[in-house]
């Protein structure tokens, strides 16, 4: 061992010893070095790989009517067209990235570790990257699909049509026409199809495309992050939970708002008749009455207007009043600023009351005899209800920038209009966006009304919107606890809107309705979507209606129903889509999805990296 003792004592060549030493850390550190820039080459390639498969599984998911071994094999084809082994790539479809249906592609490669082999004993590491591609489209392939798996989800007689030149009819069960119904479309997929009594199918461009699958149609919408939250909220207002869901999607906040309630004891009567009281007599001349602008709130325990007599309060001014009388032929103004009401403003015998800008509140509303409320910009809050009788009654409001409308319910009822009346939250037609609208019941018009909604991010109504008479709908998001409907004729009209219901969507009566989903750009309710609903009940249109839509229809557990010479198509250039549990037309109804695109990938909504 002596010879061990005198190489380490040794003094003679050290320098050549620790530059031997010193050479191994450097070959190390340089293979380091070009281990990086490999791995680094291999994870650009991979990333540029995964982008390219992504959009090609996307698209052969939609021109393929959604299958996902289709979109697989081409993800799969396109690697190994790059240079890869198939098995490199992991393909997950159909994928939802931030609620957006998608094709996920991840691939990962090993890389040899060679020149850095002196410094560690791996022998590779893996590179992966990956990369995701939407559909191009919310509802997938199909123009209209039906998820059922019936002998009868689609089904059409009696003279029906059903025209979808741009895109496919999907369904997870049978398609029967029977009765002369006609069918046009780019493709069916379907379990199966029964065509009998003259009925006909053409697929254009190409014929006789109908591809026979037990698995054609999928819920691409169900996982949407607006969607579900649309919903969520319909399940906060009902109190109920979706199954559908693991957690019952029911964590949302609910969306109701609360009006509140207001206190006016302590104030003194006015009577503003021919015989005054002592505390308003010096402000008459004649038949006209002028109070003066006041910083401080007037507080009025009852203010009555004589028959015949003129009131103008001036502003700026702030009143707190428990009661107002307008008695026949009376007049009352209120100039800028607040005005509480806490109890309920009655009008009758062709009375009105006008008020200028500012807050407005009210215990309760109601007009009738064919009198009027009509009041400036400012916030709405109504503690019980708003009841127009007939008669061309008016209340009228136009809440600005920002401002709300909050009303309370009355039996279940928050706002009820007669024949002929009119209720107006948006009284100059400024279409301003305003804070939002709340309703604690239900809104109720009859034939012959009319009722124009405030543009709003949500408008809540905890009840049904039963609409017989005209209405203009404000753009925004829609939450209804219960049924949507019109059964008595009129027009609806509205853009960038979505609804949201925890019941039906029913039409009948000749409505006429036009209403388009929210585009890209608009900001409001949930884009490319009209109606959402998880309801079992029918969604009926019959009666002659006459409507117009444009955006997805998601009732994946209801029938559409098109009956009584009812039609049904796009909104001017925009396309209207369905994904239902099954669909039923007959008596003459037609369908027809106008204006959507090819779903081959050629033309139309693009598929798109998205991740």
């Amino acid at each position: 061992m002596g010879w061990i003792r005198r190489l380490f004592a040794a003094e003679g060549g050290s320098i050549i010893v620790m530059a031997a030493m010193a050479l191994t850390a450097v070959m190390g550190m340089s293979g380091l070095a070009v281990e990086v820039g490999t791995g680094y080459a291999a994870k650009v390639r991979n990333q540029r790989v995964a982008d390219m498969a992504a959009v090609g599984a996307a698209l052969a998911y939609r021109s393929s009517s959604q299958d996902a071994t289709v979109a697989t094999q081409v993800a799969k084809d396109i690697v190994v067209a790059n240079g890869l082994p198939s098995t490199s790539a992991t393909v997950t479809v159909p994928v939802s990235i931030n609620g957006t249906s998608a094709v996920k592609v991840e691939v990962k490669t090993g890389v040899p570790v060679k020149m850095a082999s002196l410094i560690t004993q791996s022998a590779s590491y893996d590179v992966k990257a990956s990369a995701a591609a939407s559909f191009g489209s919310a509802a997938g392939s199909g123009c209209v699909t039906a998820l059922s798996s019936s002998n009868s989800a689609i089904d059409m007689g009696g003279g029906a049509s059903l025209t979808a030149t741009g895109c496919a009819v999907t369904t997870n069960g049978t398609v029967s026409l029977t009765g002369g119904a006609q069918m046009t479309t780019q493709q069916v997929v379907a379990q199966g199809t029964s065509v009998t009594g003259g009925a006909s199918i053409t697929t254009t461009p190409s014929a006789n495309n109908i591809a026979t699958k037990s698995n054609g149609a999928s819920d691409t919408i169900k996982n949407q992050g607006s969607v579900k939250t649309a919903l969520c909220y319909v399940n906060q207002l009902k109190g109920t939970s979706d199954g559908d869901y693991a957690d019952g999607n029911t964590g949302c906040t609910n969306p109701l708002a609360t009006p509140v309630t207001y206190d006016s004891s302590g104030g003194s009567n006015w009577d503003m008749t021919w015989s005054p009281s002592a505390n308003v007599a010096g402000w008459r001349n004649g038949g006209t009455y002028t109070v003066p602008a006041s910083s401080t709130e007037y507080v009025i325990d009852t203010l009555t207007v004589g028959g015949g007599i003129s009131v103008t309060f001036s502003g700026p001014t702030k009143i707190r009043v428990n009661n107002i009388v307008v008695q026949g032929g009376g007049s009352l103004t209120i100039g800028d600023g607040s005005v509480i009401v806490t109890g309920t403003l009655t009008l009758s015998g062709g009375t009105g009351v006008t008020m200028g800008n500012g807050y407005h509140s009210f215990g309760g509303i109601s007009i009738s005899g064919g009198s009027f409320l009509k009041a400036g910009t400012g916030s709405v809050n109504v503690s019980t209800s708003i009841d127009v009788g007939g008669g061309g009654s008016q209340a009228l409001f136009a809440p600005s920038t920002g401002e709300t409308v909050v009303i309370g319910d009355t039996k279940g009822t928050s706002i009820s209009i007669a024949g002929g009346s009119i209720v107006s939250f948006d009284r100059y037609g400024t279409g301003a966006a305003t804070g939002g609208f709340s309703a604690s019941g239900g809104v109720k018009s009859s034939g012959g009304s009319s009722i124009t909604f405030n543009k709003a991010a949500t408008h809540v109504i905890d009840g049904d919107l039963d609409l017989n008479g005209s209405s203009v709908l404000g753009s925004g998001l829609y939450v209804i606890a219960g049924d949507f409907s019109n059964n008595t004729g009129g027009t609806m009209s509205g853009t960038d809107v979505t609804f949201a219901l925890g019941g039906s969507f029913r039409l009948a009566g000749g409505t006429s309705l036009d209403v388009a989903a929210p585009s890209t750009s608009s900001g409001y309710g949930i884009q490319d979507v009209l109606l959402v609903t998880k309801t079992s009940s029918d969604v009926f249109l019959g009666g002659g209606t006459a409507d117009k839509y444009s955006g997805v229809v998601y009732a994946p557990k209801a029938q559409i129903k098109m009956a009584g010479g009812a039609s049904l198509s796009g909104n001017g250039s925009q396309c209207l889509m369905m994904v239902v549990d099954s669909v039923s037309i007959t008596g003459g109804a037609s369908f027809n999805t106008a204006n959507c695109p090819s779903q081959t990938g050629s033309t139309g909504a693009a598929v798109a990296l998205i991740q």
